[in-house]
Order: structure tokens, then C-alpha cells, then sequence
């Protein structure tokens, strides 16, 4: 009886020493002329190849089992060698199930900050589609009063994207709020800015480590 004490603190040791890391599993889907190309799961916006995962597309699909216990940005992109377009695709690593889809318009979803993302992506994509149209509308017309009118419709929607982008870092001051800052904090407005910083999103925001060299 005796040892009773000591096999138990063995047994809840083990327990917490060989308890599984948090994983994300990403099942995703590619063109089928992707066949037997390589997939790449590339760490951003600071890239560093041995920290490249890849996979091969077999029957159309593809698989990644990735650590999640740190979460961080990456990209999905296929093999130079792919003979169709397809759309490179921004996705946050969390602990849980992913499912994307990489053809000429690429789409992730399957947990919270990748719902996220893909709304954040939605936004940009549909100003950005909005503002070409009403540019080639303005192309067309001569009566300056139109036009105006046109252009102030194009800053109204890029207006209302950002106001998405800042909802959307508001609500994730974490990795993905501080990638989505870095792309935009040129151009916010400075007191937007101040309230992010003050919410801590500069700890999130990422940066490039400097080599020994450098430090």
C-alpha cells in the first residue's frame, strides 16, 4: 500500500506529459488537372522553407495535419507546375476541422477565426469587383454630375469595407487581427489606429526576426 501514492503521481504525470498537442486538420479540394501536383502550406507574411508543410493532390483532394498549438497565418497554394489558374488562399491556424477549396476562387470554413477570414475576404473581393464595374461605368459617360456621383458611390463602398476590416481586428485582437492590421494600418484613420493600439494589437502584429547578423 505503501507505493499506492507514488504510482498514482506517476500515472497523472504521464497523463499530463503525454497529453496529444491541439491539431487542425485542413481536408481540402483542388482542380482536377492538379493531379499528383505538390500543395504547400506556407507560414505568412514572413515565409521561412523549413517551415513549409506540403502534400500531394490525390483523386482531387488533399490533407494537411498541422500542430495548432500556436496559432498563426499561412497560405495554401498549389505547384507552379499547375497548368490552370487557381487562387492562392489565406487561412489562420486554430485547433480544430478546416475545409477549403483552391480553384480560380478559393474559400475556407470550419472555425471561428477562418469564418472570420473568409468574411474579411468577401468584403475586399466584392469592393474591390464593385469599384472596377463603376470605373468602367465612368469610362463611358461624359456628364460630370454622374460621375461625381458614381465616385462618391465607389468611396462609399470602399468606406463601408473598411468598417468590416475594423470589426473584424476589433473582434480578434490575436494573430489574425494583427495580419489583417498589418495590411491596412497605413491607411486607416489615426484615431482608429490609436484605439487598436491601445487594445494591444501591436503585439499581434507579425515581424520579421532579424538574423544573428542583424541583431
Amino acid at each position: 500500500m505503501k507505493y499506492r501514492p507514488l504510482l498514482i503521481a506517476l500515472v497523472l504525470l504521464c497523463a499530463v506529459g503525454c497529453g496529444s498537442k491541439p491539431t487542425m486538420t485542413i481536408r481540402g479540394t483542388a482542380p482536377a488537372e492538379c493531379e499528383g501536383l505538390n500543395v504547400y502550406l506556407v507560414p505568412q507574411p514572413f515565409p521561412k522553407a523549413e517551415e513549409v508543410d506540403s502534400t500531394v493532390v490525390r483523386d482531387g483532394k488533399f490533407e494537411f495535419q498541422v500542430d495548432a498549438s500556436q496559432v498563426r497565418i499561412c497560405d495554401i497554394t498549389i505547384s507552379r507546375k499547375s497548368p490552370v489558374p487557381f487562387q492562392r488562399l489565406l487561412v489562420a491556424i486554430e485547433p480544430g476541422e478546416l475545409e477549403v477549396e483552391i480553384d480560380e476562387y478559393s474559400d475556407g470554413r470550419g472555425t471561428p477565426l477562418n469564418d472570420d477570414l473568409a468574411a474579411w475576404k468577401r468584403a475586399m473581393s466584392e469592393a474591390g469587383t464593385r469599384a472596377d464595374e463603376i470605373r468602367r461605368e465612368i469610362s463611358t459617360l461624359d456628364d460630370p454630375a454622374k460621375i461625381d456621383s458614381l465616385r462618391r458611390l465607389q468611396a462609399q463602398g470602399y468606406a463601408d469595407a473598411e468598417l468590416i476590416t475594423i470589426d473584424i481586428i476589433n473582434r480578434n485582437i490575436n494573430p489574425l487581427g494583427g495580419f489583417i492590421y498589418m495590411t491596412i494600418e497605413r491607411r486607416i484613420d489615426s484615431t482608429i489606429r490609436e484605439s487598436l493600439i491601445e487594445r494591444g494589437i501591436e503585439k499581434w502584429k507579425p515581424k520579421r526576426e532579424l538574423n544573428p547578423k542583424q541583431k
